[in-house]
């Protein structure tokens, strides 16, 4: 099981972290959804100062919204399923694009009860990221209930929003 720092009382620090750093540097976020729903769009905009970061955000949570909102390939979506690699990078790409944000993060995955696969079973979850930089991936599996996942995937995006705005400003 990937750890993500723990879940309780860490998602708005997380935010409030992001959108400090971001804003000390004037650099933006946005955010393409699918088994969160706008949960990490939400938890950013809870920031005061979060309209200089946030530029905005997509529920996708069916597959139709995904390809017509976010371009992401019918094609990879047959072949992969929505809840892999492929079209997490796909989501954060059109995120990307869709906003012109600096720094684009996806979430796709199985927050359960029902669903997953024997590869992709409840709980796990594909976050994608776009910048600059290129776009990237990661899996990560996540436990517990149908809010606890949620709620760890919207932590686990934060770190990876705050991660790649770090590597920004470092390269």
């Amino acid at each position: 099981m990937a750890e993500c720092g723990g879940i309780e009382g860490q998602l708005e620090q997380a935010a409030h972290a992001l959108v400090s750093f971001a804003s000390e540097r004037g650099l933006t976020v946005s955010t393409a959804e699918s088994l969160t729903a706008g949960l990490v769009a939400s938890t950013i905009a809870g920031v005061p100062g979060a309209s200089a970061v946030l530029r905005g955000g997509a529920v996708t949570y069916v597959n139709e919204v995904k390809e017509a909102v976010l371009g992401v390939d019918a094609e990879a979506i047959a072949r992969y399923t929505e809840v892999s690699h492929p079209v997490a990078c796909q989501m954060a790409e059109g995120s990307h694009r869709l906003f012109g944000a600096d720094v684009a993060v996806s979430l796709t995955g199985y927050a359960g009860p029902g669903g997953g696969t024997e590869q992709d079973p409840v709980g796990t979850v594909y976050l994608g990221v776009a910048s600059a930089r290129g776009v990237d991936s990661r899996r990560v599996t996540l436990e517990g209930d149908r809010a606890a996942v949620r709620a760890g995937s919207a932590l686990c995006a934060l770190q990876m929003l705050l991660e790649e705005l770090t590597a920004l400003t470092s390269s």
